[in-house]
């Protein structure tokens, strides 16, 4: 009786024990799915949804007085001064072709970098920060127009929102990401 009782202590510990291993190789698994992930930021342009890939964004700044810039492209609202820092800013409402809506206390630019170039996207609200599986995120829309297209480089759905994703470099003007030379 004596072994027999010392025999169910042995399989009740052996039991847990047995569950744990496969729960810490479950972990395992749930790490691996967690590398395969980008994070974004999450913004507002009229009545659309957009991200923009966080390791691009140097930092989030609210709107202020933005300078008018004489004989700059139509899509540079103007420049800003950035701690000492001259930043252009962009205005991707005039890009996509989305109407204008008067700056509000929500409105930000996003300061983005891509190697050594900067520039601050207006946006009228930034909304979140998200984690996007790389899986869920998909080919960009061909309704798109062509101008427009060229800065989407796919599209995800979280919640009820589809968030098209921007292509920072392309808004740098870059073509094939090395020559550095804006347009």
């Amino acid at each position: 009786m004596r072994n027999d009782l010392a025999s169910l202590r042995m399989e009740e510990v052996a039991g847990p024990t047995e569950e744990m291993v496969h729960h810490e190789e479950d972990l395992y698994e749930r790490e691996s799915a967690r590398e395969e992930t980008l994070q974004f930021i999450v913004f507002r342009l009229a009545q659309e949804w957009y991200g923009v890939e966080i390791t691009k964004v140097k930092e989030i700044i609210k709107a202020g007085r933005i300078t008018y810039l004489p004989s700059s492209p139509e899509y540079i609202a103007g420049i800003v001064n950035l701690r000492g820092n001259i930043l252009s800013v962009t205005d991707l409402k005039t890009i996509f072709g989305l109407p204008q809506e008067e700056q509000t206390e929500k409105t930000r630019i996003i300061a983005v970098e891509s190697g050594t170039l900067e520039t601050g996207l207006l946006v009228d609200e930034v909304v979140e920060s998200i984690e996007v599986p790389v899986r869920k995120i998909e080919p960009s829309l061909l309704t798109l127009l062509a101008d427009g297209a060229r800065y989407i480089e796919g599209q995800c759905k979280v919640g009820d929102r589809l968030i098209a994703l921007i292509r920072v470099e392309e808004i740098f003007g870059k073509e094939g990401g090395d020559d550095g030379n804006e347009r």
